[in-house]
């Protein structure tokens, strides 16, 4: 196809939010977009369409991404386009006050989503004061705080001279590309040895409940988990492939169970995540109020199964062939194959996840597998989130084994 992408990687992201002002990053990753200098965002948006071009930021936890795909005719005006938008930000006054009004309807849209409302407070309930637990986009204290000259200033501080990473891909050589690159854009100073310190995350003792309180829930958001693993953890395929048998297919025994046997829920799956510290591993279903806490229950029952019978071996055979067969749509486009290249100079993934993949999930045994599920995830130290009328289900949570703590937060909190 006559399609390249292109993508100016920061490794700078919302962990850079100073405290009380969460949101920042993701503020001025999103005002950039609105254009350069000297030209009107009506302007910039008629030129990206008139070169069949589309561009995005998306602002992570550790990095800002400006990505872009365009016709292959027009890739030369794209790359000085971009160069503009990345350095030469326009930053204008109405612009900002326009994209804060954006931000505040987003947070008050989000009170209407039950699931993202469940996975924030999960967030928080699990790393509690860790940066881990902050959520990108702020807050409605924290983005009244924030005013341009501070999205100005983190700019300056942090993306105007910073280190970064140009990616492309699609119908274009090598050569071609490193040309190009060289024309438009600034030569970046060296990439920092070692990235933002990040405090090791820990685990809370004990189990502890969370209902986050929503008038007339017929339905609820049940989310289960604790720490999970590191990017760089020896333990970490064996660990995919544990939770993959366990809850990431229709297959596992958590979607059995739930759905297929009691059809408490359409949905259970189980996630693990990783990053620079332990992030978390969690459980998710979304069953009605009457069956909330029976299902919590069943959950904890499955876990407990899990970690102390460790995987089946058929479960584990069709994990690994799952995960093996179902990698290539993770490679099938020249913009995923790019994507993950990135991942790994900004994120410091080792490479061989993706070179050797295959090659890793199929080396796992049930011994590691098994190994390294027990000594990553505790069924004792849990936090347990539910989104429900909290006059419904309090009780009934309280009633759960071993819980050490229930709160009762109003879903409108900040």
């Amino acid at each position: 196809l006559p399609l390249v992408d292109v993508e100016i990687a920061f490794p700078v992201g919302s962990l850079h939010d100073p405290v009380g002002c969460e949101g920042l990053a993701q503020l001025t990753g999103h005002l950039i977009r609105y254009g350069p200098r000297g030209m009107s965002q009506e302007r910039f948006e008629d030129l990206l369409a008139s070169l069949g071009a589309r561009l995005s930021v998306e602002v992570s936890m550790r990095s800002t991404r400006v990505r872009a795909t365009v016709l292959r005719r027009n890739l030369e005006r794209l790359l000085a386009l971009m160069a503009r938008v990345v350095w030469q930000p326009a930053f204008r006054a109405g612009d900002f006050a326009k994209l804060k009004r954006c931000a505040r309807a987003s947070l008050l849209a989000r009170l209407d989503d039950d699931q993202t409302l469940g996975a924030l407070r999960f967030r928080s309930a699990l790393f509690r004061d860790h940066p881990y637990g902050r959520s990108l986009s702020g807050s409605r204290a924290s983005l009244a705080r924030i005013d341009r000259e501070q999205v100005c200033a983190f700019y300056g501080c942090h993306l105007a001279e910073a280190a970064f990473v140009v990616g492309i891909a699609g119908d274009v050589t090598a050569d071609g590309a490193r040309a190009s690159v060289a024309e438009h854009f600034p030569s970046p100073p060296q990439w920092p040895k070692s990235g933002l310190s990040v405090p090791p995350t820990r685990t809370r003792r004990g189990r502890h409940v969370v209902i986050v309180d929503k008038p007339e829930r017929a339905q609820t958001q049940l989310f289960i988990g604790t720490l999970g693993a590191r990017t760089r953890d020896r333990d970490l395929f064996p660990l995919i492939v544990s939770n993959n048998a366990f809850g990431g297919t229709f297959s596992g025994p958590l979607m059995q169970e739930v759905r297929a046997v009691r059809g408490w829920s359409y949905g259970a799956y189980s996630r693990l995540l990783h990053s620079q510290r332990r992030d978390a591993w969690y459980m998710w279903t979304a069953p009605a109020a009457e069956y909330s806490a029976d299902c919590a229950a069943l959950q904890l029952g499955l876990l407990e199964e899990w970690i102390d019978g460790g995987v089946k071996r058929a479960q584990l055979a069709f994990a690994k062939r799952y995960l093996i067969n179902s990698h290539c749509f993770d490679r099938d486009t020249p913009s995923k194959r790019l994507e993950a290249r990135l991942d790994v100079e900004v994120l410091n993934i080792p490479r061989r996840y993706f070179d050797e993949h295959d090659q890793l999930v199929a080396a796992v045994t049930k011994r590691q597998a098994d190994d390294a599920m027990r000594a990553r995830i505790s069924a004792r130290d849990l936090c347990i989130v539910v989104v429900a009328t909290a006059s419904d289900v309090a009780a009934s949570f309280e009633q759960l084994p071993g819980v050490n703590s229930l709160e009762i937060v109003p879903f409108d909190a900040s």
